[in-house]
């Protein structure tokens, strides 16, 4: 089971790093064309970019298709939308100047309400890592997350396929920190070892433990 997660971590670790590199290379290209006043073409770039040499627009993030967020959905898919609006805005490249309002266009509902009503959300000129902590503090609720801390603490395989047990596992994991990072791991993280590795390793200890009681 260790070994299974463990190589679904290296995939993923070699997936995100490929992006990575593709978006960094990307953009140097653009980056240069510009200097050279000569026309942008970059592979998966939004096609209003193309030869423009120009930075993103609201536009170029509404053509990738963001999702809308109500308020109403859930922590887990609060977090995944501010994680895949982020991308969006990268990928759209888009002045960081305008992520917070371009992430507010996608809000309805509670959320609406709250970005309109709220003046530390409302204000000129907010930070997107402002953003990102007002946004937790509204729609991450201390009791939704003490749920799901527990829901990973008594996570177990049972009936759950492999490939299902590892997914839920990384699902939960995210939100429940303080269950697989202690300070042996914090020294390793700031060491340039990832959380989920020194996850993997604390769970691996665990079962160990488990098999020789």
């Amino acid at each position: 089971m260790m070994a299974l997660l463990q190589q679904m971590l290296q995939t993923q670790q070699r997936q995100t790093e490929v992006l990575r590199q593709t978006m960094e290379n990307s953009h140097q290209l653009a980056m240069a064309a510009v200097e050279r006043g000569a026309p942008a073409t970059v592979e998966g770039a939004p096609a209003q970019q193309q030869g423009q040499g120009r930075p993103g627009t609201h536009l170029d993030f509404r053509k990738m298709n963001p999702r809308d967020f109500k308020g109403t959905e859930g922590i887990l898919y609060a977090d995944d939308w501010l994680e895949d609006v982020q991308r969006s805005l990268e990928l759209a490249e888009v002045p960081r100047a305008l992520w917070v309002t371009s992430a507010a266009s996608q809000f309805f509902d509670i959320a609406l309400t709250w970005y309109r009503t709220d003046p530390r959300a409302s204000v000129r000129g907010l930070s997107w890592e402002d953003f990102r902590k007002l946004f937790k503090e509204k729609f991450y609720p201390d009791v939704a997350v003490s749920a799901l801390e527990g829901q990973f603490a008594s996570l177990e395989q049972g009936s759950s396929s492999v490939d299902e047990y590892a997914a839920e596992f990384f699902r939960l994991s995210r939100f429940a920190p303080s269950l697989v990072q202690d300070e042996g791991c914090k020294a390793r993280s700031s060491g340039g070892v990832s959380f989920m590795q020194c996850a993997l390793a604390h769970l691996g200890d665990e079962t160990r433990h488990l098999s020789r009681s």
